[in-house]
């Protein structure tokens, strides 16, 4: 169990930032509030905006927003494991600087006889740009830096799996984490149908949506999984979901997974008891304890195999 306590401190500071972010849009929006219409947009269909307000009435709604729901990531932050609060804090942190660009950019622009935008460009940018920033700030703040491996290593037990061969033997094993094909389909076709809906009813620009949502599935839904003298990688693509170093490796097991029960969803996850897991299915799973760090779980068909390498190779390091 870690001492450290920032962590816990960048999840308190993430929870600040939108309640900072409403009061700060109240007051501009009070700044100008002579200069707006009476009724001012709040929300935009296929032809524009299709739902009005008053000013007071989507100030704070916008407050609200910005304000309250950060603080679900917040929550979970402080339910989860602290080497998982880093991330959350960062979430938090820039889903806050998002809403309020979004809700207060977009309600102080409006002006008496112009078309209202639902996310000025003049807004836009600044607020993209300082909310990869607080995230990232945050996110900094809050990681936890693995201990350095100091000395002798502890021996992989003598109980865990290994490969009978000669110590100079080359080893690599490779295989797939992936959802099962009818499964990803299921998934895109929820995802990606209404879009190409939306896009045959006169809005073609909502295709680069969809087919950012197919590239989504594909880099979250399917990884490859490689051990060899450099350690565990799981990779989708040019993303790195998780890597374990060989001399951080203690023991490779085999072991059960179920998603919803053990990490509460699919894909590259947390749970609360800190594992790191890239999990598509239940069932078979190789766990790599990791020495100074919690463990890291990968659903992976011949998980046997793969842990018989890694504690093969790990022990050559003694």
């Amino acid at each position: 169990m870690t001492t450290d306590a920032r962590p816990t401190r960048a999840l308190a500071a993430s929870a600040l930032v939108g309640p900072v972010l409403a009061v700060a849009g109240v007051a501009l929006t009070a700044s100008v509030r002579t200069r707006l219409p009476e009724q001012v947009a709040v929300h935009w269909g296929l032809d524009g905006p299709d739902r009005y307000a008053t000013v007071t009435g989507a100030t704070v709604t916008a407050a609200l927003m910005t304000a309250l729901l950060p603080l679900v990531l917040v929550g979970l932050g402080a339910a989860v494991h602290p080497s998982g609060r880093g991330a959350l804090a960062g979430l938090a942190g820039a889903m806050a600087v998002f809403f309020a660009g979004l809700s207060f950019g977009g309600l102080t622009a409006q002006r008496p006889g112009q078309e209202p935008s639902a996310f000025p460009l003049a807004w836009a940018v600044p607020t993209l740009v300082v909310a990869a920033l607080v995230g990232v700030a945050l996110w900094r703040w809050g990681r936890l830096a693995p201990p350095p491996v100091d000395g002798a290593r502890p021996a992989v037990p003598a109980g865990a799996a290994r490969l009978d061969v000669p110590p100079t033997t080359r080893l690599a094993w490779t295989g797939r984490a992936a959802l099962p094909g009818r499964a990803v389909w299921i998934v895109a076709v929820v995802a990606v149908l209404p879009l190409l809906v939306v896009a045959e009813l006169g809005q073609p620009w909502v295709l680069a949506i969809g087919a950012l949502v197919v590239l989504l599935l594909v880099v979250t839904c399917s990884a490859r999984v490689v051990v060899d003298a450099d350690g565990l990688r799981v990779t989708s693509l040019v993303v790195t979901w998780g890597r374990v170093p060989l001399e951080r490796v203690a023991r490779a097991d085999v072991g059960t997974v179920s998603p919803l029960g053990d990490f509460g969803g699919w894909g590259w996850r947390i749970g609360r008891d800190g594992r790191r897991g890239f999990v598509t299915r239940a069932g078979e799973a190789l766990v790599v304890e990791r020495i100074g760090e919690p463990p890291v779980v990968v659903t992976v068909d011949g998980a046997d195999e793969a842990a018989a390498v890694l504690n093969t190779l790990a022990a050559r390091l003694r």
